[in-house]
């Protein structure tokens, strides 16, 4: 079994993490590229787990049910589980949401 992670679009997840990376890092500036990288980056680290899937919110076709989408465009199988990572209920909060490909 697999499983995949659907994050935030790169711009949305770079964001928040270069915000937090300013805690880290005060004075260093994290343009617009560098947060794409930054997001890309975290996509990396976390997709070299063994079984483990990054997708990006905005590789989705749009329209398409995210099962669908993981299943036609990432190889997703019936069973693997799916981490999606959306908006929390508090501005600027995430929330994760779990379910298994029908």
């Amino acid at each position: 079994m697999s499983t995949f992670y659907l994050l935030p679009p790169r711009p949305q997840l770079g964001e928040r993490f270069a915000n937090f990376l300013q805690t880290l890092f005060p004075g260093l500036d994290w343009d617009s590229a560098m947060r794409l990288n930054l997001a890309d980056a975290l996509g990396e680290a976390a997709g070299s787990h063994p079984d483990v899937f990054v997708v990006y919110r905005e590789d989705l076709p749009e329209g398409e049910l995210p099962s669908h989408a993981l299943a036609d465009g990432f190889g997703a199988e019936a069973g693997d589980e799916v981490i999606e990572i959306g908006p929390g209920r508090a501005p600027g909060e995430l929330a994760a949401r779990r379910w298994k490909v029908a």
